[in-house]
């Protein structure tokens, strides 16, 4: 059977077998790839995954169960083994959402041309990326990451209730990964991207941005300890941020996971900050009508000129506070439901980086995260390793490294002084520009 038989068939068992109410999800993604190493194919990568669940309600209580196998015997067990789960979960108060009209908006997350690009037209893409890398200053030593690949993706959701969507997405990325070296130091430049065609590529673009990366570090050292400044480049804001989204679940909230809670309505941040989820952009990777549990999903403010003004509810934790779930809810076919963001983003400020490193005599401009295990998204607790440098006057003075970010993400938003004008050029489904605080602490 393939993917959309699949559903059909468990949706007509599911339907016959008395069952209050169910939902249906199944998934199909395929990828091929190349890594590259000194002008030669290192490894190659051709996967295909498939999957289908089903939630189910008996008496209310839930029963998950899922396969790999789109088999009629699969298939069989598969709802066989999410009755018998029903029997043994205590119950779940909870309504699957009824069928509505969906916009006609084309939100551009499939394109043919992707389907047509050769395994040998990524293999000569990866080559040129490692030629013009080697070949563009001889500081740069080797080049010890580098791929090229492709990727497609659909999935199916069906209820009970007359739900039915499917969507279908691929993109087409490259990623390299420079050594730079200056007599005992050595530094990494780092450039990736994801286009919606692959005449989107510009090698000599993709490769100059890495080896400037790696370059532009060399000779770093650290500064003294103290309070500077700081502004985030918006090649990490969005990393920074992301790391402290759980707060603002509504199921972390009602977990006692979020400092969060009990402060709807209330300024938690600078006036300068807001938060929106827009799932309807065209072109967006995170573009969706439904979140995975059939919900329509819509813009949403989470904070506006500092103020909570929301939680991100799927229908569980939405049921729990009595009020309309926002269409973020996020499952796969193999679990119950989580939540998540889609198309996140902070509205750009009106000045350029280059106007927001002049605000101070002296501040830090990070442009490089070092791990996250010393941040924690319930506390707030930031201690993190961080590269970049160091200004005077708005002029560069030395690349900085061996320092320490400390603080806490919950008094840092309170400390946005003002946004950049400049997105990164990633193709991602969140987006941030650079954010100006007005004080972090540094350990040197």
């Amino acid at each position: 059977m393939n993917l959309e038989d699949a559903v059909d068939y468990l949706y007509n068992k599911a339907n016959s077998a008395g069952v209050d109410q169910f939902d249906i999800l199944a998934g199909f993604s395929e990828s091929t790839g190349v890594e590259i190493f000194q002008s030669k194919i290192q490894n190659t990568e051709i996967s295909s995954v498939n999957g289908i669940g089903i939630r189910l309600f008996v008496e209310g209580r839930p029963g998950i169960s899922f396969t790999e196998k789109f088999s009629t015997p699969a298939l069989d067990q598969t709802l066989k083994d999410a009755l018998s789960n029903s029997k043994i979960t205590n119950r779940l108060d909870l309504d699957l959402p009824e069928a509505t009209v969906l916009p006609s908006l084309d939100l551009k997350s499939f394109e043919e041309s992707i389907q047509d690009v050769h395994f040998q037209e990524m293999v000569n893409l990866g080559m040129k990326l490692e030629d013009i890398a080697l070949h563009s200053d001889e500081r740069i030593e080797n080049v010890p990451y580098l791929g090229v690949g492709k990727s497609e993706s659909s999935y199916v959701l069906r209820n009970s209730k007359g739900v039915s969507y499917s969507r279908r997405s691929n993109s087409i990325s490259a990623y390299l990964g420079v050594t730079a070296a200056l007599e005992d130091q050595k530094k990494m430049g780092v450039y990736a991207n994801s286009y919606r065609s692959f005449q989107d590529f510009n090698p000599q673009f993709m490769a100059s941005k890495a080896v400037s990366r790696g370059i532009e570090l060399l000779g770093a050292k650290p500064i003294s300890g103290g309070n500077y400044p700081i502004l985030f480049s918006n090649r990490i804001s969005t990393s920074l941020m992301g790391m402290f989204l759980s707060p603002y679940f509504a199921e972390s909230v009602q977990k006692e996971r979020s400092r969060l809670k009990g402060r709807l309505g209330e300024k938690i941040a600078s006036e300068k900050l807001n938060l929106i989820c827009d799932p309807h952009i065209p072109g967006m990777p995170g573009s969706k009508y439904l979140d995975s549990e059939g919900v329509p999903t819509s813009k949403t403010e989470i904070i506006k000129d500092g103020v909570l003004k929301t939680f991100l509810y799927n229908l569980e934790s939405a049921k729990k506070d009595g009020v309309k779930p926002t269409g973020h809810g996020s499952r796969g076919h193999t679990g119950k439901a989580g939540t998540t963001t889609s198309n996140l983003f902070i509205p750009r400020g009106t000045k350029s980086t280059e106007e927001l490193l002049k605000t101070f005599p002296k501040m830090l401009y990070i442009t490089k995260l070092e791990g996250g295990s010393g941040c924690s998204s319930i506390s707030g607790d930031i201690s993190i390793g961080v590269q970049g440098f160091y200004y005077e006057n708005g002029e560069r003075v030395h690349p900085v490294d061996k320092i320490t970010l400390s603080g806490n993400y919950f008094d840092m938003i309170q400390m946005i002084l003002d946004l950049s004008n400049e997105y990164s050029d990633s193709y991602s489904s969140v987006k941030m520009p650079d954010i100006l605080v007005e004080s972090m602490a540094i350990a040197g």
